[in-house]
């Protein structure tokens, strides 16, 4: 696979994006020196399953292509469940195969009522360029899903995503109904995570919302969340 040329942008400046950059933008281009170590060192909340999953608004490219400027997570995800993909960057070697996988299933994720977010710290400009690129040269081509830009690296910070290169990790939160973070994972960022691995683990947990029990460690919707927490009716 050949990938794009990334221009030589000065990095002590931001750079001025536009559609037409064809990935010029993309991270680490369009940011500082200093602004991805300023922002990796910013508190971290303490996010873990079982706890409520946190809303954004954020600028995304939607699976239709279009732009939207104020992207509610919640709002996106209103009554079903949620698979946040947090990857490193765009245009990178991994990054669209992994992508491209969880495109091919979303058949799969359909079925299942789950609704992929992608998301990482490029600009809007460079997910727009990532889209429009041949797959051949490094692209995704219209995904299903939308692409966040997370170019603020704050939705990244408050899932404890963030690294110290102003990047996110290559990182799963399974958010269901409720909007109660089911399951998280964190693989390393040379890995691509397994599609048919996270489909596993979204029956697991939807045969668990979806049965009739009684036992006291029983998850089914007998149970009842109350301020992020399981608890017996």
């Amino acid at each position: 696979m050949i990938f794009s040329k990334k221009w030589n942008y000065d990095y002590d400046t931001r750079c001025e994006c536009s559609e037409d950059d064809r990935c010029g933008c993309s991270f680490p281009d369009n940011l500082t020196r200093s602004y991805a170590t300023d922002t990796a060192n910013i508190l971290r909340p303490q996010l873990a399953v079982g706890g409520k999953a946190l809303n954004f608004t954020a600028s995304a490219i939607l699976d239709n292509g279009q732009i939207s400027s104020s992207f509610s997570l919640f709002d996106y995800i209103a009554g079903s469940y949620a698979l946040l993909v947090f990857y490193v960057a765009d245009f990178s070697p991994l990054c669209p195969i992994e992508i491209r996988h969880f495109d091919q299933a979303r058949e799969e994720f359909s079925k299942r009522d789950v609704k992929v977010v992608a998301i990482s710290v490029d600009s809007l400009s460079a997910h727009l360029a990532w889209r429009k690129f041949l797959i051949e040269e490094g692209g995704v081509g219209n995904v299903s899903f939308p692409l966040v830009s997370d170019i603020s690296k704050f939705i990244s910070r408050d899932y404890g995503v963030l690294q110290e290169d102003g990047t996110s990790q290559r990182a799963t939160f399974l958010i269901d109904t409720d909007n109660i973070i089911r399951f998280q994972s964190v693989v390393d960022a040379k890995i691509t995570r397994s599609v048919d691995e996270t489909l596993n683990v979204i029956d697991k947990i939807r045969a668990l919302d979806q049965a009739d029990c009684q036992g006291i460690h029983c998850w089914g919707r007998n149970m009842k969340k109350q301020t992020g927490v399981f608890s017996q009716q």
